[in-house]
């Protein structure tokens, strides 16, 4: 029996079509990178909010949908996009007495929201500075139901983070509340209120 070796047909590529490929691949790559920069420019793009009467400046998200003058806060920022829970940022401003401290302010908060949600737990509260001012951090969470009883679905757990600070007889609280599932994921949107935020 003899060997039969099969001839190998597949032509080799030439120069100019090997470089053709190592261009393809490149532009592929270079194309996936803008598309991730421009994602993370447009996660990062900010409007600018400013309220002179309450002396309030801050850089909230572009796209979401902003609430001025309510009667809890001067500026609500919500994301549209997510679901089931709005990611939402708020700044309010609350007169107080001369011997107020942020944690009297926290404890205020506490017992209106435990009045509203039986759910409602501090987790913990902790000391910071916000633009050179002493300010207290506060965690918090409670159970929010829907409310329209043909959406009724398992209630969301929400959490939640204040930071107030005091300035000339006002405490100005900064709010982070979130679907305790995409808390971590979007803390990051906090942070960056909290470095923008001038209170004049």
């Amino acid at each position: 029996m003899t060997g039969f070796t099969p001839l190998d047909d597949t032509p080799s590529l030439s120069f100019v079509q090997r470089w053709n490929t190592y261009l393809v691949l490149l532009m592929a790559v270079g194309a996936l990178l803008l598309g991730v920069t421009l994602r993370d420019a447009a996660l990062s793009a900010t409007q600018t909010f400013e309220d002179l009467e309450a002396g309030v400046r801050a850089q909230l998200p572009s796209g979401w949908l902003l609430e001025t003058g309510g009667e809890d806060f001067v500026v609500r920022a919500q994301d549209p996009d997510a679901l089931p829970f709005k990611t939402t940022l708020q700044i309010a401003v609350l007169p107080i007495g001369p011997d107020a401290t942020p944690n009297t302010v926290l404890d205020l908060l506490t017992m209106q929201r435990a009045a509203r949600f039986s759910t409602y737990r501090e987790i913990a509260r902790s000391d910071e500075i916000l633009r050179g001012d002493p300010a207290k951090r506060m965690t918090y969470a409670y159970t929010q139901d829907e409310r329209n009883p043909f959406q009724a679905s398992v209630p969301l757990v929400v959490e939640g983070v204040d930071v107030v600070v005091l300035r000339r007889g006002q405490a100005v609280i900064i709010i982070y509340r979130e679907e305790r599932t995409a808390f971590d994921a979007n803390l990051y949107r906090f942070e960056n209120l909290l470095q923008t935020v001038e209170i004049f």
